[in-house]
């Protein structure tokens, strides 16, 4: 939990620093969710690697993963947002003290590792790999 609210508090002073104050609470959540969502799609390309996709219905992944982002959602506004929470959270997390190493590698870890997933998926279709 002090690592979401690290995070949380990290994305909202970037938020209010490029201008979106008035919506800063609600889209550092959604950054954090979106990022969630890159670790799971990440998880799902080294998944069908080693599983042959008559196993894996894509039908179920999209309703599995449309859930999945609905839940995130959801349960980071109760835990963050959710009657003015993130003041609270703003507090106790003072984001200028602390490095932004941690809030840059989070996503940037995310987007490296889904993008490799794919890169090993086509090596895999061409018989590469």
């Amino acid at each position: 939990m002090n690592f979401l609210e690290y995070l949380y508090s990290k994305y909202y002073s970037f938020q209010v620093r490029v201008g979106n104050a008035d919506v800063a609470p609600f889209s550092a959540m959604l950054i954090i969710a979106f990022t969630f969502m890159l670790y799971y799609f990440s998880l799902f390309f080294f998944l069908i690697l080693f599983i042959p996709m008559g196993f894996i219905d894509s039908k179920y992944f999209m309703f599995i993963s449309f859930f999945c982002l609905l839940y995130s959602i959801v349960q980071l506004y109760f835990l963050l947002v959710h009657n003015k929470k993130y003041k609270d959270v703003l507090k106790r997390n003072d984001s200028g003290k602390k490095s932004s190493l941690g809030a840059i590698l989070f996503p940037l870890f995310a987007f490296i590792l889904i993008n490799m997933g794919w890169i090993l998926k086509m090596l895999q279709n061409q018989g590469r790999l």
